[in-house]
């Protein structure tokens, strides 16, 4: 049976990526294809290239890949991608989707034209660069004649590219809705709003997959919140690992 994985968006939180991933890892669940949303695209891109889950996480949290994601500003006032693009190209040298070890499609969001669009071919970090471009927080990155932002702003679960290439899609959903904290600024009402909004594009693709893993204990996490990176991971992990996907994989082969 192939399995495609679809990774959403979702932060800080899409650490639990890799938790999820080293659970499956473990019950010798092969992925056979990936699609993937923001810092979902991200762990996507690092796995696909044939990095461990462990070794994805200490990348992500290393001072290098944090001093790249320090502020740096344009003149608009939004932050940079090049910073945080030159470190990843750092392990994927070779920059292209073609020799990925596991084929992957990211998604970014064409600011202009107001649509989703899919990248699974040609120059690899640029597009999932802009796949993690929060509007107001990243400056947008031009690719392709394209204007493109977060993926997620339109399709934070992208299920689309997959769903008919693979036997069982499997999703993995690191952005459960729920305030932890009443918002005291403007800002963290607007970003409530967002993720609100993001987090019901995602429900709207739910039942595209055939199981979807969402450990609800993260929406317990900031999502800007790399301190507790670790936690994030661990909740993943401990998650899936209670979920026995072997069985649940075998059931539904028998059902085919």
């Amino acid at each position: 049976m192939k399995v495609g994985l679809v990774l959403s968006g979702g932060g800080v939180r899409g650490i639990a990526h890799l938790g999820v991933l080293k659970a499956l890892q473990e019950q010798n669940v092969k992925i056979s294809g990936i699609s993937g949303c923001s810092a979902g695209s991200i762990v996507g891109a690092m796995f696909a290239a044939g990095y461990s889950p462990d070794h994805i996480f200490e990348i992500v949290v290393s001072s290098s890949t944090l001093r790249a994601m320090r502020p740096a500003w344009n003149g608009a006032g939004l932050l940079r991608m090049q910073r945080a693009e030159n470190v990843y190209l750092k392990y994927i040298p070779h920059n292209s989707f073609e020799r990925l070890k596991i084929p992957l499609t990211v998604n970014a969001t064409d600011l202009y034209a107001g649509e989703t669009v899919y990248f699974s071919s040609g120059e690899l970090l640029k597009p999932t660069m802009a796949s993690c471009s929060i509007p107001g927080l990243f400056e947008p990155i031009v690719f392709d004649g394209k204007t493109l932002v977060d993926g997620g702003v339109l399709n934070n679960m992208p299920v689309e590219p997959i769903e008919k290439q693979y036997d069982f899609i499997l999703g993995s959903h690191c952005n459960p809705y729920g305030i932890n904290q009443v918002p005291k600024s403007m800002a963290s009402v607007v970003q409530k709003a967002l993720y609100l909004a993001i987090n019901n594009n995602s429900r709207n693709r739910f039942p595209k997959c055939n199981f979807v893993i969402e450990p609800p204990e993260l929406k317990m996490f900031d999502p800007y919140d790399i301190r507790k990176a670790k936690n994030i991971f661990k909740v993943g992990y401990e998650y899936t690992k209670e979920l026995n996907l072997t069985k649940i994989l075998s059931l539904s082969t028998k059902s085919i």
